[in-house]
């Protein structure tokens, strides 16, 4: 195992390629079709509603104050843990239960049946529809804003053939990441948005160490024998991408299981994120360049031929 991180190992990986792009298209269109069809669990930060903290005593489980909540008609409320005490905990409403004063009376009445006296609210937001529905728009705004970023530094950095293929795979993490949380009915917030927007970053960066390689190999080798150079390029850099994903992965998993609820959805979506970042690196990137490059020679030589 030591010899297969520290030396490059001699794996084919083009040679599954088409397999590759199977396998991506069929998740981009399961992806898309659930986009259209279940749609997404948008959290009160697009959809607007109220957030009521509340302290209590002592420790508590939101498995004990969830069948409270459904009692006075809020058992759609999300149910979080605040700190890691477990004393504290944050109930979000959806805005379409009424009022924010309703709602704060609604939680006293249902909390009141069995913690009377035991708890106390620690603070109560308000988020408009309209905010959410801004917050959402701020939200698309900034995923474009970074993919064009994006398309306009690798194209400036390397050429136009690796700014598409670069930016290819990022709308594919950013897509299938979507599709799982539609498929789970995972709430959507901003802290989902966040961990997309930082997959995107940590998949642009592997993409982009595999793409120095490939460069340095072709200003060496030249593009005669193109298919070779990004098969060393990819396995020269896989032990150090097994030990980065690796440790993020494990780094994700310890926040995911430990981190409370609030951090589950972010811990999940790095989760899928690194795992499909890593996957399009190796199978959907770097086979790009070669497939482009081919689809582009196989031009100029028609239009040679038909010019002769």
């Amino acid at each position: 195992m030591r010899n297969f991180l520290v030396e490059a190992p001699n794996i084919d990986f083009l040679k599954i390629r088409k397999l590759g792009y199977l396998f991506s298209f069929l998740l981009l269109v399961m992806s898309l079709t659930l986009f259209f069809t279940k749609g997404f669990n948008l959290g009160l930060d697009f959809t607007g509603g109220t957030s009521i903290q509340i302290k209590f005593n002592q420790p508590i489980k939101i498995s004990d104050v969830r069948p409270l909540l459904k009692d006075v008609n809020l058992d759609d409320a999300v149910i979080q843990e605040v700190g890691t005490e477990k004393k504290e905990i944050e109930i979000r409403v959806p805005i379409k239960k009424g009022s924010s004063s309703t709602i704060v009376e609604s939680v006293k009445k249902a909390l009141d049946t069995k913690y009377k006296g035991q708890y106390e609210i620690r603070k109560i937001e308000f988020i408009d529809a309209l905010v959410g529905s801004e917050m959402a728009k701020a939200s698309i705004y900034s995923m474009i804003f970074v993919f064009i970023g994006i398309l306009l530094f690798v194209g400036y950095r390397y050429e136009p053939l690796f700014a598409i293929a670069g930016v290819i795979p990022l709308f594919h993490d950013a897509i299938i990441t979507l599709g799982i949380f539609s498929l789970l009915g995972r709430e959507i917030d901003l802290t989902v948005i966040a961990a997309i927007l930082t997959v995107l970053g940590y998949s642009l960066n592997d993409t982009i160490i595999v793409f120095d390689r490939i460069r340095e190999n072709i200003q060496q080798r030249g593009k005669k024998n193109l298919e070779s150079i990004i098969n060393r390029s990819i396995n020269e850099n896989l032990g150090r991408t097994i030990i980065t994903s690796g440790t993020v992965i494990l780094s994700v998993l310890a926040m995911y299981f430990f981190g409370g609820e609030s951090l589950n959805s972010f811990a999940l979506a790095i989760f899928i994120g690194v795992i499909f970042g890593t996957y399009s690196s190796i199978y959907v990137a770097a086979p790009l360049i070669l497939d482009v490059e081919n689809l582009l020679r196989s031009r100029v030589k028609k239009e040679q031929v038909s010019g002769v």
